[in-house]
């Protein structure tokens, strides 16, 4: 049976209350993803990743909540599916299936079938990329786990749904394993999709890695090619290129046992690996440990011969002033041509196999954690810490690496707590992270918006590149701290203006009622530059402007609102067909008095015409306007055709009263 966890309002399920004190940029709470909203539901069970597309508007949620599946969508006799990957649309709230997750036995759980896991999701949405040990082409005939591409246009379980990418060069016919003793069909391990890195832009590309068994990819005439290699899937020329090859050679040379991901323009791989040396240039003197882990650089669209680079590390061989065939006595404190931006290598004092490091989209900014201080600082702590580079032609590891965040005192939670997980926006201007930490000593930083009053939960962290800020981006719905950790592992939108994360606070929005890890999306304000300052705001009374979006031959919207009693306002909106709306109100408002979100509300229309949305102030703010008697807002309405097209919005001023005004007689 499946269970039903109701939420708590379907309104404070997606209010975003008041901005942070002054320069911070993220509001309070955040937007629940795993939530049917069709039933008002949320997830019956945990929800552990969540990748949102560069566009903002899609996340990839990966989930083992059960109620998630349609009516009609049954579960097969006698096992049910332990949730799956599903795609959440912001605009229309819509939930969507993605593909199943693991199958269980009814009766003992025991797992029968490995199901979907580790999502990516394209740009606008249409594309998701995941692995699975279930076989969702024809063509798929071996019992291993295989990497596929969902196309969200097409229905779900309906020819062309799945593309296959772990298939060999040249065509669509599946990678082939070797045995396993004993075989365990749908369970035995093969090709892997890293969450929230593996696939470009517009979906073409997708990097993968194979964990085992030996293959016979990318085209070998029998299963030879050793595990631990990563390979990019072209789907459109339907070529798979290996990745980690021997710098002489090109044989396969493995060590691709952490961690991969593709840049949003297809161009570059980065991936965290062993067997290093085999691969990219070595200074004489190094410890060439084919065992030790690397940040690993590789951008295909120079061609074949692309070299593989290292992003970091105690040695920098792109110095043009380092000479070939030099031998180097290495140290922590030595500086000079050959010497590199870290006093030791990047996985000596902590351990980074499960990081990557976060691309911009045309891979050349590159942000990563290690727990090596920067040449000749030998005495910080082992915590991970921030550090941002520049792979451009002509740029060394030195030139190009700057140390953004520094640990503190060892045992310090507030300073000391290493960095958890980080990402990188397409823009190459933001980096989101997961720390514990509440104090970034480091001047690299500075930081803005409040600061957890009790250091001692994971939290959610935004580093503007442009400007060397870091603000805190989780909080709870009424401005409070979040009451439990942020998960590891976020992603971004290609702008950065949309994170997406997972977190077991259970008050990120009012109405959490599962207990369990829910997924999220938190929204930044707008910057200083980013758009014109909001219009004057009306001078109360009832609002009988009516305001268009008016495209010029094309549908439009239109809206006309007037203020109730009780502090509400009732818009009137009419729109061209059947969709989705949602209407935002904004005014000057909370302490200090600043621009916030005091009203949200969404409606599903189901045909053209006027419809009727009644807006009232959250709770917080309904105490002010008892006491001010009368707050003026601007609402933005958005709306989004069912049907697909494009979206069209209006504003329109209103009054929100805590009487109803008194209605003239006609003269």
């Amino acid at each position: 049976m499946r269970r039903r966890i109701a939420l708590g309002a379907a309104a404070g399920v997606v209010a975003l209350a008041a901005p942070a004190p002054a320069l911070a940029y993220y509001t309070d709470g955040a937007q629940i993803v795993s939530a049917d909203f069709g039933r008002l539901e949320q997830g019956d069970d945990t929800s552990l990743f969540t990748a949102i597309s560069g566009s903002g508007r899609y996340v990839a949620l990966q989930t083992r909540a059960r109620n998630f599946f349609a009516d009609d969508d049954p579960d097969p006799p006698g096992q049910f599916r332990a949730g799956g990957i599903f795609r959440f649309d912001l605009e229309t709230r819509a939930l969507a299936l993605v593909a199943d997750g693991d199958f269980r036995d009814e009766d003992s759980s025991a797992l029968v079938m490995r199901g979907a896991q580790n999502p990516s999701i394209s740009s606008d949405g249409r594309y998701v990329a995941f692995s699975t040990g279930q076989s969702l082409v024809p063509a798929d005939t071996n019992a291993n786990a295989d990497v596929y591409v969902r196309d969200m246009d097409v229905p779900t379980r309906a020819p062309g749904a799945y593309d296959l990418v772990s298939a060999r060069d040249g065509g669509d016919v599946p990678a082939s394993y070797a045995p396993r003793e004993p075989p365990a069909p749908g369970l035995d391990p093969g090709s892997e999709a890293t969450r929230g890195a593996a696939i470009s832009a517009d979906g073409s590309r997708v990097a993968f890695r194979v964990t085992g068994p030996a293959s016979d990819l990318p085209a070998r005439p029998t299963t030879d090619t050793p595990p631990g290699q990563l390979f990019v899937r072209d789907r459109s020329a339907n070529t798979t290129t290996l990745v980690t090859r021997e710098a002489a050679g090109g044989d396969p040379a493995g060590g691709a046992l952490g961690p991969a991901g593709i840049s949003a323009d297809g161009s570059t791989v980065v991936w965290t690996g062993t067997n290093a040396p085999a691969q990219t240039r070595f200074i004489n003197g190094e410890n060439t440990d084919p065992g030790a882990f690397y940040y690993l650089w590789r951008r295909l669209a120079d061609g074949p011969a692309a070299p593989t680079r290292r992003i970091t590390g105690i040695a920098d061989p792109d110095d043009p002033a380092c000479p070939s065939g030099a031998t180097v006595a290495f140290d922590q404190t030595s500086t000079g041509p050959c010497f590199g931006p870290l006093a030791e290598q990047e996985s000596i004092r902590a351990n980074i196999s499960g990081q990557l490091p976060g691309l911009s989209g045309d891979g050349r900014r590159v942000a990563f954690l290690t727990g090596t201080g920067p040449r000749p600082n030998a005495s910080t702590g082992p915590g991970l810490d921030l550090y941002l580079t520049d792979m451009s032609p002509g740029v060394s590891r030195k030139a190009g690496t700057t140390e953004l965040t520094r640990e503190g005192s060892v045992g310090d939670t507030a300073t000391g707590s290493p960095i958890g997980s980080l990402t990188m926006s397409g823009d190459g201007r933001f980096v989101a992270l997961t720390t514990v930490r509440t104090n970034f000593a480091l001047p690299a930083l500075t930081y803005q918006g409040s600061r957890r009053v009790v250091s001692g939960v994971r939290e959610l962290y935004v580093v503007d590149l442009a400007s060397r800020t870091i603000e805190r981006a989780t909080r709870a719905l009424n401005g409070a701290d979040i009451d439990s950790d942020v998960s590891n592992g976020v992603t971004l939108s290609a702008d950065g203006a949309r994170i997406g994360f997972t977190s077991l606070a259970g008050n990120h929005f009012f109405g959490d009622a599962n207990q369990r890890a829910d997924g999220f999306v938190v929204t930044r304000g707008t910057l200083p530059g980013e758009a014109p300052p909001p219009p004057p705001l009306d001078e109360g009374g009832v609002s009988l402007v009516e305001d268009r979006d008016d495209t010029a031959g094309g549908p439009s919207i239109s809206a006309r609102a007037r203020s109730l009693a009780g502090g509400r306002v009732e818009l009137s909106i009419r729109v061209p067909a059947a969709g989705g709306l949602r209407a935002d109100a904004k005014a000057a408002a909370g302490k200090p008095r600043r621009r916030r979100t005091i009203a949200t509300r969404s409606g599903r229309p189901r045909k053209s015409g006027r419809f009727r949305i009644v807006l009232r102030p959250v709770k917080r703010y309904r105490t002010e306007l008892r006491r001010r008697r009368t707050i003026r807002a601007r609402v933005g309405v958005g709306y989004v055709p069912a049907r697909g097209g494009r979206r069209l919005r209006t504003t329109i001023r209103v009054t929100f009263r805590q009487k109803a005004p008194r209605r003239r007689g006609k003269r």
